[in-house]
């Protein structure tokens, strides 16, 4: 099973959905305390086989940002993140020129989320994950013009975000490593628009 996450080459975390799986599977196991030369239990060999058959060899990803050659009106960078026992996040670019607005995958990022966080903190392990992911990025553009915009479903983390109150240590050190980044604008969207949530709730 480990050797199978192994063998998945992928820098850019395209395919992070599918790893995602395959991590909290293996945690699964793990957590069972099974001997390595043990056959899993029913229910665990059925996620295995199942996972395992979703699996494709390759998988071709369009990598043009900018597809026309015309000036860039504007770009921008949108990352959208979302969790809940797991954790996710994504960034697009979306990019205006005469010929239309382009909008196409960068990259994206997942990590199990700690056992027993309540949904509020590992909403905010989760941001954390975007707004480095979407800095990240944003260095690797440096030689581009561009904004940087941050998308959550969730109120309660973007009150943190934004305001000024006095929280507990875990909230407070994240909320510091977050407000570092000034330049990100944060917004709201609707968990059914949010394109993180299928990788985070399957």
């Amino acid at each position: 099973m480990l050797s199978h996450l192994a063998k998945i080459y992928d820098p850019l975390g395209l395919a992070s959905p599918v790893t995602l799986i395959g991590k909290q599977l293996y945690r699964d196991v793990c957590d069972e305390k099974i001997p390595w030369d043990t056959q899993l239990p029913g229910p665990l060999l059925k996620r295995w086989k199942d996972w395992n058959s979703a699996l494709t060899e390759n998988l071709t990803v369009p990598r043009t940002l900018v597809p026309y050659h015309q000036p860039i009106s504007s770009l921008a960078l949108h990352a959208f993140g979302n969790a809940s026992a797991k954790g996710v996040s994504a960034v697009y670019t979306i990019v205006h020129q005469d010929q239309g607005v382009i909008q196409q995958f960068v990259s994206a990022k997942s990590r199990l989320a700690k056992k027993n966080l309540a949904v509020p903190r590992l909403e905010l392990v989760a941001v954390h994950m975007v707004v480095n992911l979407i800095t990240n990025k944003q260095a690797t553009l440096n030689f581009l013009r561009l904004e940087t915009h941050c998308w959550l479903d969730s109120n309660v983390t973007l009150y943190w975000i934004k305001g000024q109150g006095e929280y507990c240590q875990f909230v407070s050190n994240r909320m510091h490593k977050i407000q570092q980044h000034n330049q990100v604008n944060w917004h709201h969207v609707q968990t059914e628009d949010n394109p993180t949530d299928q990788g985070s709730r399957r």
